[in-house]
């Protein structure tokens, strides 16, 4: 059985990963959203589902704390729970309500954060501007995660087959591409067959079909955020389409 301890270090590791890019915070928001939406519910002491704006602040914070995160900063989950309870406060503040209305205590989480490490933490965190709450990311997900149903994909195997490291970043990257690029995109042919066409983009990149069957989740992620309506995902791509280059 994996020790309490174990299990932080490994999210904190896991945490540490995901803040190296937009691409890999991402996937990991979308793996973790109904950890977020719990721990939320907890700091807001009621129920919060992923309509309400607390949940976007959530997700934005969270976003913020993978980002900010090292692990001299105690454990990821108790950092991370500190960001969203600043931010839920901002937004309450620019809804007008009064911010001693909104109380968090560290017991209140599943985890306990020592008072002089919550207390440095704190003060850094509302040195940082308000986030501004944008629900776009957020409908972009719900509509990716029902396109992506289409495929039989679930959204919670795309952290397992996302590249990790660089090189097989950069061949993913490459193979996403090559679905673009003429004489004939291969992205209605994807869509037509739900599934890759791993003998075209072998012969467009020479890449081995093992990588592409490993990572065949992602890339077809990959490529419906790049072939579909969403804008906000597109940023967290490695790559640029040719139809994006080239309108």
């Amino acid at each position: 059985m994996i020790s309490d301890n174990d299990r932080k270090k490994a999210d904190d590791e896991r945490a540490v990963i995901a803040g190296r890019s937009k691409e890999t915070a991402n996937f990991f928001l979308l793996e973790e959203q109904y950890h977020i939406l719990h721990l939320t519910a907890r700091i807001l002491g009621r129920t919060v589902s992923m309509e309400d704006d607390e949940w976007s602040v959530a997700l934005i914070a969270v976003d913020e704390a993978l980002h900010s995160y090292a692990p001299d900063r105690g454990h990821f989950w108790n950092y991370a729970a500190l960001v969203i309870s600043s931010r839920l406060k901002d937004h309450f503040r620019k809804d007008s309500f009064s911010a001693s209305e909104f109380s968090v205590s560290p017991d209140s989480f599943e985890n306990e954060i020592p008072e002089d490490e919550s207390a440095g933490i704190t003060i850094e965190i509302q040195e940082k501007t308000a986030v501004v709450v944008d629900t776009r990311l957020r409908d972009e997900i719900s509509a990716f995660e029902t396109e992506l149903n289409r495929f039989g994909i679930d959204l919670f195997d795309l952290p397992k087959a996302s590249p990790k490291a660089s090189k097989t970043r950069s061949a993913c990257a490459k193979l996403i591409s090559a679905l673009f690029k003429p004489p004939p995109p291969l992205t209605d042919k994807l869509k037509a067959s739900k599934n890759l066409p791993a003998a075209e983009l072998i012969a467009r990149t020479g890449i081995a079909r093992k990588l592409i069957d490993k990572h065949r989740k992602y890339l077809i992620a990959a490529a419906i955020i790049a072939d579909g309506d969403y804008p906000e995902m597109k940023e967290y791509l490695p790559v640029e389409t040719n139809n994006e280059v080239n309108p």
